[in-house]
């Protein structure tokens, strides 16, 4: 539920939390207030207000830790662009130092780099994936393994462009797996019931009137539903945002003509 949630689109990623928690606390203040249990409730005023605020704190914490584990995803997907783009510009320099034999690996190289600034890039802001189209990429494998380079190239400049190479593709596989994968569902579903939790802490504290309970948890679910949502908007890494292309844009303009 939560992954289908997260692939619901910027206003379900926004709308769902607010409809659903605002639901939730519409249905303590029923059933604290309103309903036929109203007389067992009664019996419980007095519950002071610290006891909320130590399930609030774990709250916190936990939407803290996650919110943290996202933004380190996100940091380690534009880390994996940083990386594609430096492996681009090692082998568009030794393919430039070679020269003529090395023409056919500096097209490859830059038309991989427009390929995925083209192609790539958009698509995992669209779908938050993208198919695992390797036609650039062995475009570029198979002339850095063309008999002309392998057999002009000095085996020093062929070694480093091959290493170019495979941090190119770590990087590109890095930066799938990052843009198609969610945090875990046990986090999310921790943060959702300790915020459901201190929606209940809310209500028991405010047990004897109804209007400060229902501004009381107005003011949290508004908040809590503003966090998860907040969150949500930012678990795919690319997605939903702008996509810095930069590096790769500056490794196609550095090739020399």
């Amino acid at each position: 539920m939560i992954d289908l949630w997260l692939r619901s689109g910027t206003v379900g990623i926004v709308v769902f939390p607010f409809v659903l928690l605002y639901s939730i606390a519409a249905g303590i203040v029923w059933l604290t207030h309103k309903s036929p249990a109203r007389s067992y409730f009664a019996t419980c005023v007095g519950v002071q207000g610290p006891f909320f605020a130590s399930v609030a704190v774990m709250f916190g914490l936990f939407a803290a830790f996650l919110a943290n584990e996202v933004q380190r995803r996100d940091a380690e997907a534009q880390s994996a662009l940083l990386r594609e783009a430096d492996g681009v510009r090692t082998i568009l320099r030794f393919s430039e130092a070679l020269g003529e034999v090395g023409v056919p690996v500096k097209v490859a190289a830059t038309d991989y780099a427009q390929y995925v600034i083209d192609e790539e890039l958009p698509a995992i802001r669209e779908h938050g994936a993208v198919s695992d189209d390797l036609g650039a990429i062995r475009n570029l494998t198979l002339a850095l393994l063309a008999p002309p380079l392998t057999d002009s190239a000095p085996p020093a400049a062929h070694s480093a462009m091959l290493e170019g190479l495979v941090e190119i593709r770590q990087a590109r596989l890095g930066r799938h797996t990052l843009a198609g994968g969610v945090s875990s569902p046990l986090n999310w579903l921790a943060v959702i019931a300790l915020g459901i939790l201190t929606q209940t802490a809310i209500a028991i504290v405010q047990l004897d009137k109804i209007r400060p309970q229902i501004l009381a948890l107005f003011v949290f679910t508004t908040a809590f539903a503003a966090t998860v949502a907040l969150i949500g908007l930012n678990e795919r890494p690319f997605s939903g945002r702008p996509i810095n292309d930069a590096p790769l844009r500056a490794a196609i303009a550095s090739a020399v003509p």
